[in-house]
């Protein structure tokens, strides 16, 4: 004869996995098996909870990322006949780079090659520390057609193995957004700006799960700066929540 118990063992599980999932408020830090993928499909719209633990958790990351980057940055020159700075040659003769000190800083300007696609004379800047050596900074100029950005910024951090920072600046040197990548970059975390008011305008981040693989999640603010739309999705599992003024939506959906 079969024996039964096992099968029936996981279905209670599962039904009591799903009841969990019903009526949890805060879905993206729910304690249930990620593994449980029946019976965990539903939508409903509860009364928005005077604390919510889905918005506390994004919203102390956006605050240390948004208090992370000012709003604007220096403008960085990649016009090759307005740099001043000793000239290093290539042994052919033609120019490498053309090289400035700043204080702590030595910053190195290369030259654009004919085998570059790029729109400047400039096609990077490395910032060294002038005691040590070591590379700080790399700043590229952006050309995308139809991209507002102009400037992308990678910061380097030795104190925190495989830990690096992108900054991406607008006209004017205005940051629109700001990551930080961990993990030789399977890890990361960004915020994007309103650029009119400066608040956040969006939020992502992604990382490795031990049980569901890839885990992302996206979150839109509206104009004022709060949040009105998560997502969070893997392989296994898509959630999305919306928020209004009174309520708060929550959709779950097995992959």
């Amino acid at each position: 004869m079969s024996d039964y118990s096992g099968f029936s063992t996981g279905i209670e599980n599962d039904t009591k996995n799903a009841s969990n999932y019903m009526s949890a408020s805060n879905p993206l830090v729910s304690k249930a098996s990620s593994q449980t993928t029946a019976l965990t499909n539903y939508s409903k719209s509860t009364q928005r909870p005077k604390y919510d633990e889905d918005l506390a958790d994004i919203l102390e990351v956006v605050r240390i990322l948004n208090n992370l980057a000012p709003i604007r940055m220096p403008v960085y020159n990649f016009n090759l006949d307005e740099l001043n700075g000793d000239h290093y040659y290539r042994p052919d003769g033609t120019l490498l780079l053309v090289r400035e000190e700043d204080r702590d800083i030595i910053r190195d300007y290369y030259v654009t090659t004919p085998k570059e696609v790029c729109e400047h004379s400039i096609s990077r800047v490395l910032e060294h520390d002038k005691i040590s050596g070591r590379l700080r900074a790399r700043i590229e100029p952006i050309s995308r057609k139809s991209s507002r950005l102009n400037t992308s910024i990678t910061i380097f951090d030795l104190k925190v193995n495989n830990k690096y920072t992108i900054i991406q600046l607008s006209e004017g040197g205005v940051v629109n957004n700001i990551s930080e990548f961990s993990g030789n970059g399977k890890s990361f975390q960004t915020l994007f700006r309103n650029i009119e008011n400066f608040k956040p305008a969006r939020y992502m981040e992604g990382k490795d799960n031990k049980d569901t693989g890839f885990e992302m999640i996206d979150c839109i603010f509206d104009m004022q700066g709060n949040i009105a739309r998560i997502k969070r999705f893997s392989n296994k599992k898509e959630i999305n929540i919306d928020y209004s003024q009174d309520t708060k939506s929550i959709t779950v959906k097995s992959r």
